[in-house]
């Protein structure tokens, strides 16, 4: 009985590792076009979650992280 809860056990961990596997996917370099597509963004609203970031650094005291442009001497 020992034996068998001990394959079980292995089935399952190969199953979950299996299927773990089968999200990966490589892109095509002719494939990176459609996976840069102003649709794929998170934001639904660029313009409305940058209001979002200004109000977030004016409460903070803090400001950038966010890829933004600038030469560190806090100039836009």
């Amino acid at each position: 009985m020992k034996n068998r809860s001990r394959i079980f056990v292995l089935m399952i961990t190969c199953f979950i590792v299996l299927g773990g596997l089968t999200g990966c996917a490589g892109v095509r370099p002719w494939e990176r076009e459609i996976m840069a597509d102003e649709t794929m963004n998170f934001d639904a609203d660029p313009l409305e979650e940058g209001w979002h970031l200004h109000i977030q650094e004016v409460r903070e005291g803090a400001r950038g992280g966010y890829s933004g442009s600038g030469g560190g001497c806090g100039c836009r």
